[in-house]
């Protein structure tokens, strides 16, 4: 059996919300998250074309921004960097008015949806995501209220506004009803969850000086 872990980079900058499995996706193959969008999509037009040619047994995943405990501080991702800001009394950076929606997902549903997934008789891509959508300026709203700093709001300071990335997605959020009906999976952790519990995680390391 193969499995291509794939992400929703698939969908580009979707037209479609949310993105179910048979949407083909919004990519500009000449920007410059080009590489990286069309890098996921040819893995997984090769993983079909090698099953099909092989008759081998695959599986694809389709992965939606997923976080959790033991990320690492400095991996660029808006979730350690929210946190180890907030937890610095650092400015806050948003990309844009932070009006762009993403759809974070905890890191043990996505290890319970993988397996699930290796274990059934299913080849066709499987959204794994949590359906729940924050604007990143809500988002980093949540994180600065987990490390007790004062919410977002037009008289703070501690936010610094960056020029939009080109090319960034608007708006993800996965439809997850093939997940549903053919793993018998959804998510378990709401996100207030799973990021209370990472953000404990970070903050615990900071204070013995892991990271």
């Amino acid at each position: 059996m193969c499995i291509d872990v794939d992400k929703l980079e698939v969908y580009g900058d979707p037209e479609e919300h949310p993105q179910k499995e048979t949407y083909w996706g919004h990519v500009n193959p000449i920007g410059p998250r080009a590489c990286y969008d069309e890098g996921k999509r040819i893995a997984e037009t090769l993983t079909y074309a090698y099953m099909r040619q092989n008759d081998v047994d695959v599986r694809v995943a389709r992965i939606f921004n997923t976080f959790g405990p033991r990320m690492s501080p400095a991996d660029g991702r808006v979730v350690s960097n929210f946190i180890m800001q907030a937890i610095k009394g650092e400015s806050l950076t948003l990309y844009g008015d932070g009006a762009q929606t993403r759809s974070f997902q905890y890191v043990h549903d996505l290890v319970d949806g993988l397996i699930l997934l290796m274990n059934k008789n299913y080849s066709e891509p499987v959204n794994l995501g949590n359906p729940e959508e924050y604007t990143i300026k809500n988002f980093a709203d949540m994180i600065r209220e987990m490390v007790l700093i004062p919410p977002l709001s037009p008289e703070n300071v501690d936010i610094k506004i960056l020029p939009a990335a080109l090319d960034d997605p608007k708006k993800r959020k996965p439809d997850i009803t093939r997940a549903k009906k053919y793993l018998g999976w959804e998510p378990g952790f709401s996100v207030k969850q799973g990021l209370q519990e990472t953000v404990d995680w970070f903050k615990l390391q900071v204070k013995e000086g892991s990271i």
